[in-house]
Parts: structure tokens; C-alpha cells; sequence
């Protein structure tokens, strides 16, 4: 259902920067503050500061955090530290991590995919966007005309001639090799087989495409292609930089994100629950079940689909939180350590743990057309910005 097209890649020159953990980054919206002083320090070449740049006293609409961050990668071409590969090629691309004590992988194609709309059935969105983002990045799109990074998406592959032509391309000599600071390896390689790239796209264009991470960035490439469609027609805007992942083989980790409230103790939200929801005590907490099916039904809107109204983060924000609770308003926390160290300290009173959601109740939604709660899902690794980048001129 998507249709993908190799590309040249725009990718840091060894000859120029010997260690790419130094350059790359996170993508830009995980990246605190912290986090983007210690990548700026790394190197004057780290891509943060092309895709998170400062803002400075005196900007303007002519000189500001996005013109600087064009005037920065066109000196960095010029300079030879980004190249533009000879050839087009798809780009394998796999990442070696630890879950606990688990050694895993995730690999995929990185790859120019055909911008179409949700409802022509390609790439298919979950989540919802904010305006405000869209028109950061699209600003920035604007002035680089280049994918700094890419969308990470999902697909279940059940083509064997895809699954081969990536196997195949991963036993040939990688053409970047390096380890990041969280101890992600990370690894590419060019596809620039015909064959291989045809049996990419065959599978491609018969599974469905979930976006995983990057639904801003999915906004910004559309309203980017509008605007030079409707000024100059088709062109290398209709497509966009995506990594795309087959989960039924080399799939990511999908995480929860816990749920922690304030403003009422535990005592007073069991009552509040009780007798719609069962809490049988566990070890420093409970477990919550629905007793009450009826009371489930009634509150979540019936306008959704069944595949949404299934989800347990759908039933906590409705029922527990809009209904039982009043419209207590949660914050998020990635793990259950941090849930717990926000109610020791008191930053917050409670805590909600989730369970991990399975890939295909996040392809339902997707494909019903719908988006999910707000942080349902966090995707593991993340795909690093600056391995490959995408010009558009």
C-alpha cells in the first residue's frame, strides 16, 4: 500500500568526521535541554543543530533558527563534510540495543515513500497532531528543502523476496558502522540491487504502513507538498524520507507510557472507582479490573471503533479518569521506576502502569481511521537523525 523509491543519500563523509556517534542525534522531540547541550558540544558538525536550532536576540524572518540552519548545511556541503552518495539506493539500516537483559535488533529500509492521504490507504497515521509543531517543522522544511530525518514506520511483511533482498544486503560490507553513548549499535547499508529495490516495493505496496514515531513530521511533509505541488507541480516534495520496519520479523520493542496523577490519594480513588472497577491488592499496589462491563460500554463514545473502545489506555482516560474520577488530568512517565519515585516524592499521588500494546491493536486503529490517546504507544529504538538525509533540490 506504500510506494517506495530509492534516493541519494545525504550522509557524513568519514573522511571528514571518523566517529558518526558524534554527529547524529535523537530525533528532535525527545531531546531535552540537556540533551542538546551535550550533543552540541560533541561536534560542531552534530546534526541538533540543524534540526533543534537556538533562537538568538534579534531574529527575524530573515535571519533566524531556521536560515541559520540552512546556512549551516550548505556550508557543511561545501566544506565536504556531508556528501551526496554517486548512486540511488534504498538503505538497510538495523540497530543492535538491550531490553533489560535481552539482547535485540531492529532493522529496516530506509527509503523515499509516496506522500498520499490516510484514506488512499498507504501510510496510515495514529496519533494526533498539534498545529503548532507542524508549522516549527514545516518552517524548517521550508528553508533546508531536505529531510533532515525520517518517519519511522511499521509493517507486517509477509513477502519472502523483501525479507531475502534485506538479508542479502545486510551480509555485504556496511557502509557506517558506530556505537552511540546509550550503547545502541547502529548499522547501514547501501541496496543499489534492481531486483532487490523491486522486491522492496512489491512488499511494500501490499502491506498495511503504520506510522510508529514522527506524526508531526508525517503533517509537515504533507502541507510541504501542497504548497510546491500547488506552485510548481509534481516533484521530490511528493515523497518523504521514511524508515520502514517489518514487525513480524524485526520489529521494535513497543513500550507503555504510565499514566501519574495528583491531587488525590489512593484511598479516595479506590472509593471513587469502586464498584465499576475490582482493585485486588498486589504488592505495594493494585491490580484494577473491570467489574462492571456495562459501565465500560457507557462510557466510552460510541462513535469509536471497536478496536479503540478495546484499548485499556481508551478505557483509563474515559472511564477512570473522565468518569470515576472526575476528569482528573494525568501526566506521563516512561517507566514504572519513574512512576513510583513520583509518588515517593510526592510529586505525584498515584500512579497507573500499563501494559504493553500489541502491534496489531495499534494497526486496527490506524486502519479504522482513528487516533489513539494521547502517549498510547513509545517505539524502541529510535531511528537516528543524521545517518541519512534527503535532499530535495
Amino acid at each position: 500500500m506504500a510506494e517506495i523509491a530509492p534516493f541519494r543519500g545525504t550522509r557524513y563523509d568519514p573522511s571528514a568526521v571518523d566517529d558518526l556517534s558524534l554527529v547524529v542525534a535523537p530525533p528532535y522531540d525527545v531531546i531535552t535541554e540537556a540533551d542538546r547541550d551535550a550533543l552540541e558540544a560533541a561536534s560542531p558538525y552534530n546534526v541538533v543543530r540543524l534540526i533543534l536550532g537556538r533562537d538568538e536576540p534579534g531574529d527575524d524572518e530573515r535571519s533566524n533558527k531556521y536560515t541559520r540552519a540552512r546556512g549551516l548545511l550548505e556550508a557543511w556541503r561545501a566544506a565536504g563534510v556531508l556528501r551526496e552518495d554517486a548512486g540511488e539506493a534504498l538503505y538497510v539500516y538495523e540497530q543492535r540495543y538491550r531490553l533489560g537483559d535481552e539482547k535485540r535488533f531492529q532493522r529496516g529500509v530506509l527509503g523515499a515513500v509516496r506522500l498520499d492521504e490516510p484514506e488512499a490507504g498507504g501510510v496510515l497515521p495514529h496519533e494526533r497532531t498539534y498545529e503548532k509543531i507542524v508549522q516549527d517543522r514545516l518552517q524548517l522544511l521550508r528553508a533546508t528543502e531536505t529531510n533532515l530525518d525520517t518517519i519511522f514506520c511499521i509493517y507486517d511483511g509477509q513477502e519472502q523476496g523483501a525479507h531475502d533482498a534485506i538479508e542479502r544486503t545486510a551480509s555485504t560490507p556496511p557502509v557506517a558502522q558506530f556505537t552511540t553513548e546509550d550503547d545502541v549499535e547502529h548499522v547501514l547499508w547501501a541496496m543499489t540491487d534492481v531486483l532487490d529495490i523491486g522486491a522492496v516495493g512489491r512488499a511494500l505496496e501490499k502491506a498495511p504502513v503504520v506510522i510508529a514515531d514522527g506524526h508531526h513530521r508525517w503533517q509537515t511533509a504533507l502541507q510541504y507538498r501542497n504548497e510546491r505541488r500547488a506552485a510548481e507541480g509534481l516533484g521530490p516534495w511528493d515523497l518523504q524520507l521514511m524508515f520502514l520496519v517489518d514487525a513480524s520479523r524485526w520489529g521494535p520493542s513497543l513500550l507503555p507510557i504510565h499514566r501519574v496523577v495528583g491531587g488525590i490519594d489512593a484511598t479516595a480513588a479506590l472509593e471513587a472507582m469502586a464498584p465499576v472497577i475490582l482493585a485486588e491488592p498486589a504488592p505495594g499496589a493494585w491490580w484494577l479490573t473491570i467489574a462492571d462491563p456495562a459501565a465500560e460500554r457507557a462510557a466510552l463514545p460510541a462513535d469509536r471503533s471497536a478496536a479503540w473502545r478495546d484499548l485499556d489506555v481508551s478505557v483509563l482516560h474515559s472511564l477512570v479518569f473522565d468518569k470515576l474520577l472526575g476528569g482528573i488530568k494525568p501526566r506521563f512517565v516512561h517507566s514504572a521506576t519513574e512512576a513510583a519515585n513520583e509518588v515517593k516524592s510526592g510529586e505525584a499521588t498515584l500512579g497507573f502502569l500499563l501494559a504493553p500494546m500489541p502491534f496489531d491493536a495499534v494497526r486496527a486503529v490506524a486502519e479504522a481511521g482513528e487516533a489513539m490517546p494521547p502517549k498510547s504507544t513509545f517505539f524502541v529504538p529510535k531511528p537516528a537523525t543524521g545517518v541519512v538525509m534527503r535532499a530535495l533540490d
